[in-house]
């Protein structure tokens, strides 16, 4: 059977992404999941229950869970940033320079630094990919709600070719070419997400949390320029855009983890209780060690990353943030 698109990953976000694509004329759509439960009852059921509750999925989407069969002229990579890499070596055998990966998950590799995008410049040095990034919950999208996304290559070209090839009424795509600026806006953001929360859960008040926002944007930029970025990104939708929707909603992972943190809730047990652990979590230690190597000034960062990893007290490290001293540029 010959596919349309391949959707590898079939959490609240790929199953999304299969189900905005499915409806794109009369394609076929094959989506990867590791869980036998979750490929039956997509392929028997058209549902999703364990990541996507409450969605009617399209027909024309087949479940697999082996990857050699997950293959199509468009490829979406929609797994944990962590298993990525392990992900595109064992598929790499069946790509070719005929197909086009689409990368929408959003982290980078603690062990190695790498950006995703790094990641399959290595592995796979000869195709053809591209960034999808921007603020998109699954359920909305799902359910053929309007969103806006930037989709980014390393030729502009490409990246306008490949938004109206998958751009509807209800998804539009934003051409770039700043692979690295879309990347980090939607990583980092996560992270902030998490220091949101905590700042919820510590009922400090709606001054405090425009406040964090304010001076994690602040952070971002310098982040993203410090690693080859354009700040213009940063202030596009994969960075504000996605900030502003992830910092401040329930739905987000990122922002409930930070919560629950906030509330006095032990991490641990956050983690255990949770179906999907927030990729924030991750995204905290690897951009911790890519800033420190370039000695950029990110106090915020410094102190949701002691909170994560060194059991520091997010009230002990508030007020830390707060003594620190005033400075006459607000921005960047």
């Amino acid at each position: 059977m010959s596919f349309d698109f391949a959707v590898i990953g079939a959490g609240a976000w790929g199953t999304a992404i299969a189900n905005m694509l499915s409806r794109l004329g009369n394609g076929k759509v094959v989506i990867w999941a590791k869980e036998k439960e979750v490929v039956d009852q997509i392929n028997t059921e058209n549902k999703n229950d364990r990541f996507l509750r409450g969605i009617n999925l399209e027909k024309n989407i087949f479940a697999t869970e082996c990857l050699s069969e997950a293959i199509a002229s468009y490829i979406f990579y929609v797994t944990p940033a962590q298993s990525f890499r392990n992900i595109i070596n064992q598929q790499k055998g069946y790509i070719n320079e005929g197909n086009q990966i689409i990368i929408c998950s959003k982290g980078i590799e603690i062990s190695s630094g790498n950006l995703l995008s790094e990641i399959i410049h290595n592995e796979l040095p000869n195709i053809n990919y591209s960034i999808l990034s921007g603020p998109s919950f699954a359920h909305e999208v799902a359910n053929n709600m309007p969103a806006a996304l930037v989709l980014a290559s390393s030729s502009i070209k490409n990246a306008i070719d490949l938004s109206n090839k998958i751009s509807s009424k209800n998804f539009r795509l934003y051409p770039s070419d700043d692979l690295v600026g879309v990347q980090l806006g939607g990583a980092i953001k996560n992270v902030y997400a998490i220091g949101s929360g905590i700042v919820k859960g510590l009922n400090y008040g709606e001054n405090a949390g425009a406040a964090i926002l304010t001076r994690a944007i602040s952070e971002m930029v310098r982040i993203s320029v410090s690693l080859g970025g354009k700040k213009e990104s940063i202030f596009g939708l994969s960075g504000v855009g996605d900030i502003l929707l992830t910092c401040n909603s329930e739905m987000s992972r990122n922002f409930t983890l930070g919560k629950a943190i906030g509330q006095g809730n032990n991490l641990k047990e956050i983690i255990n209780n949770k179906n999907t652990i927030a990729e924030g979590y991750f995204t905290t230690k690897a951009i911790y060690n890519l800033v420190k190597s370039k000695n950029v000034e990110a106090p915020i960062l410094n102190s949701i990353y002691d909170i994560l990893y060194k059991n520091a007290n997010p009230k002990d490290e508030a007020k830390s943030l707060l003594k620190r001293p005033l400075k006459n540029k607000e921005f960047y």
